[in-house]
């Protein structure tokens, strides 16, 4: 098939685009960083939630707010096997019950099909917005300067 596109029909990406990743696989690495990130904040949440009287956070939440300002999350595997090899042993266990969390929101909690609307629609009301910005300019474009009557310059 013509166009770019793969005998399939679908669009043809090039394999060296992302490193030799397709790009639904570099999409689920960042899925999976994302997912790692939420693991945290549900953690940090389910922390702060056992002192209902709003004192003095847990030591889990102290040893996991702290060492995430310490290491910020750039890759959620990494930084992960790094907290599974932290000194202190409930920050390891910690690092124990984020895999669990992460696995479980992955797998029964995050809205695929929620993501993949919202994204789609997202991005068609950029492009609109896109397109509609550059027929703006395009019109208001001064035609005697440096194109022509017939847009193809003087």
């Amino acid at each position: 098939m013509g166009g770019g596109t793969d005998d399939n029909g679908r669009m043809h990406v090039p394999t060296d685009a992302f490193g030799g990743m397709s790009p639904e696989y570099k999409a689920a690495a960042a899925l999976k960083n994302l997912f790692t990130m939420v693991a945290v904040r549900v953690v940090l949440a389910q922390e702060q939630g056992y002192d209902n009287e709003g004192g003095a956070m847990t030591e889990t939440y102290r040893g996991l707010q702290d060492y995430l300002a310490q290491n910020p999350l750039r890759d959620g595997n990494k930084w992960l096997e790094d907290l599974m090899r932290h000194d202190d042993n409930n920050m390891r266990l910690t690092a124990l019950r984020l895999l669990e969390v992460r696995k479980a929101y992955a797998g029964g909690q995050f809205d695929y099909e929620d993501m993949h609307a919202l994204a789609v629609e997202e991005l068609t009301k950029e492009n609109d917005k896109l397109m509609a910005d550059y027929v703006k300019d395009s019109m208001s474009l001064n035609t005697t300067e440096s194109m022509g009557q017939d847009g193809m310059g003087t």
